[in-house]
């Protein structure tokens, strides 16, 4: 089967903000889209296919611009980035391939906002460039080998074999996207939206995502990233869904006692994707936490 890449002004009629490639070392460019002004507060998505940061962040972005300077950052081989190659630790290679796109860019103590995937490149990247950021909200990552694993064994292995499976047969489709979302990502599936799936569906047949969907080499190996959470000095707030079925409830707990300073919020009614669910009350509680004087602000 040939798939189709989708095209820039295709994701653009369906809502998504205008964006650039921003330059993120080794030749790779990172697609940024901003909204608003004030403090820089970066926002980082999860790894399911076709998630870009407007796909995971899309009913809150446009609250946090009101006040804030909102930098949606799509990593490499998601969205319109360009597809790359890991090479090494592969949520270290993350973060240093933002970390690039962000000096491109001149920010420097900004805020972070990461789902899954996202906040472990983000932890990567704090440990390493603690100029750049200045507080962190992680919801659903895992980031550290102690403690992980999925709700049960049979969920866990629905998720292991969700790229394979999305690519297979007859390929990308948008009821593929629809049962991704629905048993992995939603607590409430009545809240998925038709035009996000459709945008999800656009952005998993970009060559990037492609390039994941044909090998599980292409992802990279993970790293443990214990050692590095341990250094962290930006202030973190551990954001988990009680539902979430990729983590343990007690796995937040566990990153909090290792890092030197971590809060901890376990939401109730709440799945993997709990800020496109219940945005009103992922902003209030994510910006109490960020716009708080304390710890460094």
């Amino acid at each position: 089967m040939t798939i189709e890449a989708t095209t820039i002004d295709e994701v653009y009629a369906l809502g998504a903000p205008e964006g650039r490639l921003v330059p993120s070392g080794d030749g790779d460019s990172i697609w940024v889209a901003e909204l608003g002004s004030g403090r820089p507060t970066v926002f980082l998505h999860g790894g399911g296919p076709g998630c870009t940061s407007w796909t995971d962040f899309w009913t809150v972005a446009p609250l946090f611009a009101e006040d804030r300077h909102v930098i949606l950052v799509d990593m490499q081989n998601y969205g319109f980035s360009t597809q790359a190659e890991a090479e090494g630790p592969v949520w270290t290679w993350h973060g240093a391939k933002i970390a690039a796109a962000l000096d491109e860019l001149g920010v420097t103590g900004a805020d972070f906002v990461c789902n899954s995937i996202g906040g472990s490149a983000a932890i990567a990247l704090a440990a390493a460039r603690p100029d750049l950021t200045r507080k962190m909200v992680i919801t659903g990552s895992e980031p550290v080998f102690e403690g992980r694993g999925a709700k049960t064994p049979e969920l866990g292995e629905e998720g292991a074999t969700t790229w394979m499976n999305y690519y297979a047969g007859d390929g990308p489709s948008k009821d593929k996207i629809v049962n991704i979302m629905t048993r992995l990502e939603y607590f409430d599936p009545a809240t998925v939206d038709d035009t996000n799936v459709a945008l999800r569906y656009l952005y998993s047949l970009t060559e990037g995502q492609r390039y994941l969907g044909s090998a599980p080499e292409a992802w990279g190996e993970p790293d443990d990233l214990h050692a590095k959470l341990a250094t962290v000095q930006a202030r973190l707030l551990f954001f988990y869904g009680k539902q979430d079925i990729f983590v343990q409830n007690t796995y937040p707990v566990l990153l909090s006692d290792i890092a030197p300073y971590g809060d901890v919020y376990l939401q109730d009614e709440a799945g993997h994707h709990m800020e496109e669910e219940r945005p009103h009350d992922f902003v209030a509680i994510v910006k109490g936490f960020l716009d708080s004087g304390t710890h460094g602000s």
